[in-house]
């Protein structure tokens, strides 16, 4: 499950009174991008059965097909939280009725908050319950992997941005720079929630490719050699 929030922040005027001064919109500092991936300690459950687990809503489909009766002895849960906030600056020049906009900051959160279940019908030290955490915790690395990749990726397409684009605007009305600043918002929130879309894609791919037949035969083999 993803979770994708964005917001436009801290607006800033500077009344500027000199009126000889010529208006240029040009920005004091470049703006900050920062691009923040975060893990959570993972968290470990073996309080529910195997039936209770398969309540659960499992992204994952059992590669041996719906035709095959299969119980669920572990699973790891957690959403890939992704926020991102924009702080603009704005630059009004009231004797002329004109100013500027400016992209001060742009905030890029990435959050993961794992659990990892294990069935109770698999007792702690037994070799079951240590070879399905093994498992399960190849989840968790995967999206690591994948919130480390896309947090790249996020950073690039917005310095990208700036770059193509600028970040400070104007001279505009001063009854324009609000809709300026919500275009410039737009644009910029494209650019992530299309990031967004192709890492949803991508880590449903990558956990697929975790749970094949061949892991899980992996495990039962591991078990039956250790008796």
């Amino acid at each position: 499950m993803f979770g994708l929030e964005i917001a436009a922040v801290g607006l800033l005027h500077l009344a500027v009174s000199d009126h000889s001064q010529q208006i240029q919109c040009k920005p004091k500092v470049s703006p900050k991008i920062n691009i923040l991936p975060t893990k959570s300690s993972v968290k470990y459950d073996y309080s529910k059965s195997k039936n209770d687990l398969e309540r659960f809503d499992i992204d994952t489909v059992s590669p041996y097909g719906s035709e095959h009766r299969t119980h669920v002895g572990g699973l790891m849960s957690g959403q890939i939280q992704l926020a991102q906030q924009t702080e603009f600056m704005q630059e009004m020049y009231d004797h002329v009725g004109y100013g500027c906009v400016y992209i001060k900051k742009i905030d890029v959160k990435i959050h993961i908050d794992p659990t990892i279940y294990i069935a109770s019908e698999y007792k702690q030290g037994s070799c079951k319950h240590r070879q399905i955490k093994k498992h399960e915790k190849k989840h968790v690395r995967e999206d690591q992997l994948v919130v480390n990749k896309y947090a790249d990726l996020v950073g690039k397409d917005l310095k990208a941005i700036l770059n193509a684009g600028g970040y400070s605007f104007g001279p505009y009305k001063i009854s324009e720079l609000l809709p300026v600043q919500k275009r410039l918002q737009d644009k910029l929130e494209q650019a992530v929630k299309a990031r967004h879309a192709e890492m949803q894609e991508e880590r449903q791919k990558r956990q697929q490719a975790i749970d094949s037949k061949e892991e899980y035969e992996s495990i039962a083999a591991a078990c039956l050699e250790s008796r």
